[in-house]
């Protein structure tokens, strides 16, 4: 009968989506569509700025800018959304907006500096008292910290200019897993550390955390700062499907009221365009928007967030973002996804944008792929200020037809309208590591004879293009050219060879070099003809995975033997190394098949031999990913088995303070079992912290909600609101 209502209920839906175009009045002419980039009132406009998922925002009050995370790139605007400068994400960030390795140091936020830096003369702070630590650590502008089996860090930075200090004999009081709970952590994963004591609020950037876009505080009475004036219906929506809907209706929901589950059944509403008002001050901003049609007056805009980095830094611009949310609805609002400002109209505006001084144009770069790394560069002008460009946008991550989509991130460019008097333009090969310079590229160009370059070529509807075409990334960087394009018409300006100018029809053209590029990477050796000949190894290993195969079968007899032969391979004379990954991956295989069945009194005896007589030799080497991805493995198999088992309580001792460790960090595991059961034993230890950042990275790793919700190592917690809201965190 439930099942007969349900569908009487859809079927309603299905025949209105048939019949909304009918009810659909005439569209008004004031409200243009929020991707149109012109929505604008008296004052104030709406410019998209960034195209794509944004990540995160922060202020640097000392150079009164903004700074967004997207798409593995830092960009750099205005308080009024002017794009200043872009610098890829690079390794060893941290949540102090800083990058730093044991050889050398990245400030670009702060400075704008974007080559990697040395650091100055270190500091000995093993002759300090802790007392003495905290005052120093607090001098500085940014510290971050670093620690190993034996030694512990400190990284400082002030005013451009960092050092290391040696922190051996307090290494009990660094902590390199201490991340706090704001927008940015889940999303962007960047490193946080702390020291115990030291107060690590940051204080040459602060994270701007996003607001509710419909209202203007988080109260049930706060007053709205968003309006919905119509609506045009463009889709009756069935979250799930019709099997989703007809499941959740049928089975769903009687077994949540069986159980006492909490949760929200699969949703029927419209989706479309909302007529939006937008208040800001005094002001009314109004445009067309994506949203969904809850009942009523109510409409869903949690796909939208609202951003005021004028609570940190007065005087900026209020910004809000689309989000991708349902992969169902892409369609009709991927265009829309990014970063808006919401500013005073006609500021910023890159100087080389404005005026008529030429037809409209852009730079492009023509050459070899450079991968995830865009070609960057900046236009200097005759009469205006120097504009960040991007000359090619890197390539977009291929997707199998079971992935969700990945929207990519990009700027909204704007065509350049003043005389090029330079370009500097820079790139790094795909394969280089970050720390490599990227090569650097200047042109000097003639304004006047670029003018006539300009006027010579054929008017078009799209801008002309200021063509650098390079034939290698790396050196010899020779036959560089440089072309002003319209259509299939040119003029070439330069061509150089060997980083020289050569004569051109531009005479005052020039081109060369102020970073060379590198040399290219030594080829592979080609393949020898003589026959393959196995390593010496492997047999050994075939031996022991043939020994595993009969312990599963008759742990009683064949376990024994198994065991003293991993205890012999992982301490072998020649090949240990070698062995060491296929030695773990045998014993994670072998305990995850006992488990499986039930065979735990041979779990717990593999678990209690490996941890005393093979980990402590395979240990040793770190170099091979899948010995420590295994090593995993071991320990969450060996938790799900022992949690709850007084005589194993040893084993759960060991994996967690040999395979686990103090330096374990969840953001940076890849395994969503581990994560799980690590959530159960500290949900049943009562380590409630460590529960929810356990719990986040399984969810991020795939967990469903519903297996934290029936598993009573978690009953505790079923009514605590952080651990519902972990849960509910998009994965």
């Amino acid at each position: 009968m439930q099942t007969q209502l349900l569908l009487r209920r859809l079927g309603a839906g299905v025949m209105l989506s048939v019949l909304s175009t009918l009810i659909h009045g005439k569209q008004p002419t004031d409200y243009p569509h929020l991707r149109e980039n012109r929505a604008a009132s008296a004052k104030l406009e709406v410019r998209k700025v960034l195209h794509g998922q944004v990540d995160g925002m922060f202020v640097v009050p000392r150079t009164q800018q903004l700074v967004a995370a997207a798409g593995g790139y830092l960009w750099k605007f205005s308080p009024q959304g002017e794009l200043l400068d872009t610098l890829r994400e690079p390794e060893n960030l941290f949540t102090s907006g800083m990058a730093f390795t044991p050889s050398h140091y990245i400030d670009w936020v702060f400075t704008g500096q974007a080559r990697p830096k040395t650091y100055g003369p270190a500091v000995d702070g093993n002759t300090l008292s802790r007392a003495e630590v905290l005052a120093a650590l607090q001098k500085a502008e940014v510290v971050e910290f670093g620690k190993d089996d034996n030694a512990a860090w400190a990284y400082l930075w002030t005013a451009g200019r960092a050092w290391k200090m040696d922190l051996a004999r307090h290494r009990e009081a660094v902590d390199t897993w201490c991340k706090q709970r704001t927008h940015s952590a889940e999303a962007l994963r960047w490193d946080a550390t702390c020291f115990d004591g030291l107060d690590k609020a940051p204080r040459a950037w602060s994270e701007v955390e996003p607001e509710s876009f419909a209202k203007t505080g988080n109260g049930e009475r706060s007053p709205r700062r968003v309006e919905v004036a119509g609506f045009e219906r463009h889709k009756y929506h069935l979250e799930g499907g019709l099997t989703g809907q007809v499941y959740g209706f049928a089975v769903d929901a009687p077994l949540r009221a069986i159980f006492g589950l909490s949760g929200s059944l699969p949703q029927r509403y419209w989706v479309g365009d909302a007529l939006t008002r937008l208040r800001v001050g005094d002001e009314v901003v109004q445009f067309k928007m994506f949203a969904p049609h809850e009942q009523g007056d109510e409409y869903s805009w949690s796909h939208l967030r609202w951003w005021e980095p004028a609570r940190q830094m007065p005087g900026a611009s209020p910004w809000f973002s689309v989000h991708k949310e349902t992969e169902e609805l892409l369609k009709f609002y991927e265009k829309d996804i990014g970063l808006y400002v919401v500013r005073p109209r006609g500021t910023g505006v890159p100087a080389g944008a404005q005026g008529q001084a030429v037809p409209a144009w852009r730079p492009v770069f023509a050459g070899p792929a450079t991968g995830r790394v865009a070609v960057s560069g900046t236009v200097e002008f005759a009469n205006a200020a120097p504009t960040h460009v991007w000359l090619r946008s890197p390539a977009e991550r291929k997707r199998t037809p079971d992935m969700p989509t990945v929207v990519p991130v990009d700027a909204l460019w704007p065509a350049l309208r003043q005389l090029p008097q330079a370009l500097t333009v820079q790139w790094r090969a795909p394969a280089a590591d970050d720390s490599e310079p990227l090569a650097v590229l200047r042109i000097t160009l003639d304004p006047a004879e670029m003018k006539a370059a300009f006027e010579r070529l054929p008017a078009a509807k799209t801008p002309l293009e200021l063509v650098v075409q390079v034939p290698t990334l790396h050196s010899p960087a020779q036959d560089v050219q440089v072309l002003l394009r319209s259509g299939t018409t040119q003029t070439v300006l330069a061509q150089a060879r060997a980083g020289q100018a050569m004569p051109t029809p531009l005479g005052q053209t020039r081109v060369a070099y102020t970073v060379a590029p590198p040399t290219p990477p030594t080829p592979k050796p080609a393949r020898s003809n003589e026959p393959y000949v196995p390593p010496a190894h492997l047999p050994l290993l075939q031996s022991l995975q043939d020994q595993a195969e009969k312990a599963q079968r008759d742990p009683a007899k064949q376990l024994q033997p198994l065991l003293a032969q991993a205890a012999t391979l992982a301490q072998h004379p020649q090949h240990a190394q070698a062995l060491a990954p296929g030695v773990t991956a045998v014993v994670a295989d072998l305990l995850n098949r006992f488990n499986v069945g039930g065979k735990l009194d041979a779990s717990a005896t593999l678990v209690r031999h490996y941890l005393a007589q093979v980990h402590p030799h395979t240990s040793r080497w770190t170099g091979d990913s899948s010995l420590a991805y295994n090593q995993g493995v071991i320990a969450s198999q060996t938790l799900a088995f022992a949690i709850h088992s007084a005589p194993n309580r040893d084993l759960v001792d060991g994996v967690m303070r040999t395979l686990i460790g103090p330096s374990f960090d969840p953001a940076k595991q890849t395994n969503g079992t581990l994560m799980y059961n690590l959530a159960c034993y500290y949900a049943v230890s009562g380590d409630t912290p460590k529960m929810l950042q356990s719990a986040s990275a399984a969810r991020r790793l795939g967990k469903p909600a519903s297996q934290f919700l029936t598993d009573t190592d978690f009953e505790k917690y079923w009514k605590d609101l952080e651990f519902l809201a972990t849960l509910n965190a998009q994965p």
